[in-house]
């Protein structure tokens, strides 16, 4: 069984290094809203690639638990459409796509200020 110990590094409020997102249930998913810091660059001004996997993977963990499916990772597959900038909002959506034995397929995505999506991902993750 998972158990939840507050020091999640995306959402744990006990890490103190950690992202600390704040995911919340919306009618169709789970979302979040947050502004990445310039430590967590790769090059100058661009958000490191495995900080935005990183936030696209936990928003099909918190949709799976949403729906009250513990579940981890299987597989992530992460389309990169443009970089991700410290210091600018970012909103991340992610949602069950289907559930079907112990698999359940899923999907997040990223969008900027201006409604573009910065990256996508689909996934698909197994109930424990």
């Amino acid at each position: 069984m998972i158990k939840d110990t507050g020091r999640c590094f995306a959402c744990g409020k006990d890490n103190p290094r950690g992202l600390q997102l704040d995911v919340r249930k919306g009618p169709d998913g789970v979302e979040f809203d947050y502004v990445p810091e310039t430590y967590l660059e790769g090059w100058n001004d661009v958000v490191h690639g495995g900080i935005v996997a990183t936030l696209l993977d936990e928003l099909m963990g918190w949709a799976c638990s949403a729906r009250g499916i513990p579940a981890v990772t299987a597989e992530l597959n992460v389309r990169f459409r443009k970089p991700l900038r410290p210091g600018k909002l970012v909103h991340g959506f992610g949602r069950v796509l289907s559930e079907r034995s112990r698999l359940v397929c899923v999907e997040s995505r990223l969008t900027d200020q201006s409604g573009a999506v910065v990256a996508e991902a689909s996934g698909k993750m197994i109930k424990v």
